[in-house]
Order: C-alpha cells, then structure tokens, then sequence
C-alpha cells in the first residue's frame, strides 16, 4: 500500500463505487475503493444454489427497461437477458383469478400525470380524484403499485417525484423488464473487470469510520480485518446508501464527517428510505403451473397480485421454467417483519403462499427445498432497501447529488437525479457522473 497513493478515494463497492472507479482508472487516476463488505455489489446479492439453472437474487433482481448503462455492460460482459412474459394473475379470499392490475394502475398513473399538482402527495391525489372511469379498486391497486414497486408509504411519497420518474422510464422502454439468468452479480463482476487494475485497488472487510476533510485534502479511517488504517487523497467519492447519510443528521451514522455534512442535511431531510422484506423459495417443481384461475393455467404466471397483509406481491422467473417463486413485502408490511428472525421471516412467506394459491400449507412446506432472505433494513452497510422521493423533495435531489468544495463527491442510486433512483442503472449513471466531476475539478 505504501507505494499506492490514490488520487481519489471511494466508499463502497456497490454499483456506484465500481462504475466511478472503472471511468477514473481508465482515465489515469489512481483510485483506491474501500468496501466493509466480505463480497463485491452491495445491495446486489446473488446466490447459486446447486441443481438450479438460474440464479437466486436476494437485492436487486429486474433489469428495467433498455438502459444504455445496463445493456453496454451486459453486452460486454456476455450476459443474458430474458425479457418478462407471461400473465399476472390476483388473489382475494374467496380464488385465485385473471385481473387487470397493470391496466387499473395505468388508468389511475395516467390520471395523475394530467390532474395531479406537484404539491401533492400520491395519497392525497388519490383521495382527491373523482373520476367516473375509476374506481376504488383502482385507487387500491395504484396505492398497492406505489408500495410495491417504490417501497414507499403513499402519504409520503411525492407526485412530481412520480410523474419525473414515469417520463424517465417512457425513454428506455422502462414498461418492458428483464432479468438476468446468470445473475447480477455477472454484471457486478464487468464492472469490476472494467477497473485498470495498475491504478486502481479494491479493499474489502474495510469499514470506514471517519472522514476528515478540508479543501482538496482528504484523510478516511477505517478498520481492516482488525488493523486501524488510514487511507488518504485530494477527492473523495461516498456512495454510501441513503439510510446511512440520514443517520448522519442524528450522529448515529457508521461513518462520521468531519466536518459534518450539514450543506447536505435540508435536501436529506426531503429523502426516504424505502423497506423492503422478500423471500425467495425453491420448490421441488413449479406445481402452480398445474393450477388454473378463471379458466387459465398458471403455467406462464408472471406476477401474483393480492391484499395480503404481509406479502401481497409474489412472482415467478418467468421467461425462465425455474420452480422459484419470490414473495415481496414492501414499506408498511416489511416495516413489520424486518423485527423477526430470517427463520420467522421465510416462514411467514410460508404462511402467505398457502393463503394467496389457496392450498393446505402442508403441501407447500412439503414441496419447498429452500428459502432465502436478506434484512436489508437490518444490514448495517445498507439500513434499507432504496430510496424515493417525499413532498416537496423533487428539486432537491441535484443539491443531494453536488459535491462539496470539489473535494466530496456523492454517488448511489439515492443521488440519481434523473427519475431513476431505486435502480441499478440509476446507480450506475450516477457513478459515471460523479467520475465525470471529479475529473473536471482538476481542470
């Protein structure tokens, strides 16, 4: 290490830390990244278990839309894409059944990017829209959608913040998703190879517990595999997620500013840590595609949509025969279940899948091999799944995202100022962007 003295220091090697650090590198800085993490990717974690075909994703899973950061890597780095196809399906108490559930949403979305003021709250949009064409089922379905797929509470989360990121996906094709087979810890793994490896280094098991800075002078320490290290540059990247950066306001942060980070503390104030619990269980084969609904086998079922209390949201891995299915409890509910044991998680997916495929819970436990989680909200490198915007924060994101005295820059999907926060290739851009500036505060 003593003869590797970086010009730029990173914190973390998420997405963001590993695509800020290939543009660096490649550009004749020397970069050293510290992650506290055993393992590459942060909130991308992929696991492989044996005699399966594809991979088990317990962080980040979809691919959505055709993001040019995503696809140039998965074009480079070989990967597979399998584009989602197939039908989604509903729950109530009584069956299972086919339901429009994209197509009420989009009636309530569509309403909303004509009528809705800025101002507003989605929860208070909806409690104000009077339209004959929609109904509460409707409004139920957009609210389910926008804890769902934001993990956010919907008395929070901003419209605009909404009708910014609805234009953002329209421009990538952002209705069609995909998944990657192979696992996206693949993707993680280009990136990585994306580093010039003579200017770069990356340390794992490294928790960065203070930052010292002043103008064009950064000196980070941190705790290596037990030893006390110090590590120091002219410019810094933190890619440190959300729910650590709002600890900061409290004192109560992992990683400690010195200065404290105040000029970032209003527009933080205007951020959200979306939760997110999801269990992921592979069954000896994919017995629901023997069932049917309304006349239809689930054979070719994508999503299974319900009002179950604690895991409203499961899907398959279709385009892909793999006898997978994933349960998803977002804000609200994981909010609740992120106390309990992973034990006590899975088997409460458990309980769930008896109740929304309406079979005896016996022969789903008989029929399950395994069943994977991840506390995001529990891991104290991520304290949260990924981000949205609340009331009022929309115009504050860029102010998140500026470095400090060209000495502190800021990355991670959370900085995403674009409408693609809470992606991976939201995540992604913003690390090109914050490489982007660093090189410029040298010109």
């Amino acid at each position: 290490m003593e003869s590797f003295q970086p010009d730029v220091l990173i914190i973390g090697a998420g997405v963001a830390g590993l695509a800020a650090a290939g543009k660096l590198s490649q550009a004749g800085l020397r970069v050293l990244v510290l992650e506290a993490r055993e393992r590459l990717g942060g909130r991308v974690l992929t696991i492989h278990p044996e005699n399966l075909d594809v991979a088990i994703e317990l962080g980040a899973e979809f691919v959505h839309g055709r993001s040019p950061q995503t696809f140039e890597l998965i074009k480079s780095g070989g990967l597979e894409a399998g584009k989602i196809q197939g039908e989604p399906f509903c729950s109530n108490e009584q069956a299972l059944g086919r339901c429009d559930f994209w197509g009420r949403i989009e009636k309530v979305l569509d309403a909303m990017k004509k009528e809705a003021s800025p101002d507003q709250s989605f929860d208070s949009f909806v409690k104000n829209l009077h339209d004959p064409e929609i109904s509460e089922e409707d409004k139920r379905a957009a609210c389910s959608y926008v804890r769902g797929f934001h993990a956010a509470h919907p008395e929070e989360i901003s419209v605009q913040s909404l009708i910014e990121g609805i234009e953002a996906e329209e421009k990538i094709d952002g209705d069609v998703q995909f998944r990657l087979p192979q696992g996206y810890d693949r993707l993680v793994a280009t990136l990585e190879r994306k580093l010039h490896h003579e200017r770069s280094r990356v340390f794992l098991d490294t928790v960065v517990e203070r930052v010292r800075w002043k103008s064009a002078s950064v000196e980070v320490e941190a705790l290596r595999r037990g030893d006390r290290i110090r590590y120091s540059a002219p410019r810094l990247i933190s890619t440190l997620p959300l729910g650590l950066l709002l600890d900061q306001q409290d004192g109560n942060g992992v990683v400690k500013f010195e200065p404290a980070l105040t000029a970032k503390a209003e527009s933080a104030s205007k951020l959200r840590v979306g939760h997110v619990i999801r269990v992921s269980m592979v069954f000896r084969s994919r017995f629901w595609a023997e069932m049917k609904a309304g006349g239809r086998s689930l054979q070719r079922m994508t999503f299974l949509f319900s009002l179950d209390r604690d895991f409203p949201t499961w899907w398959s891995l279709m385009p892909f025969e793999a006898p997978v299915l994933t349960a998803w409890a977002p804000a609200d509910a994981a909010e609740r279940l992120s106390t309990l044991s992973d034990s006590e998680i899975c088997q409460r997916a458990l309980h769930s899948l008896s109740r929304v495929l309406h079979v005896p819970e016996e022969f789903c436990r008989e029929q399950l091999v395994n069943a994977y989680t991840h506390n995001w909200q529990n891991d104290p490198y991520s304290r949260g799944a990924y981000s949205y915007v609340a009331l009022g924060g929309s115009d504050t994101q860029r102010e998140f995202a500026a470095p400090i005295d060209s000495t502190l820059f800021f990355a991670g999907e959370a900085t995403d100022f674009e409408g693609h926060h809470g992606t991976v290739h939201g995540a992604i851009a913003s690390g090109y962007r914050a490489a982007e500036e660093v090189q410029d505060s040298w010109k």
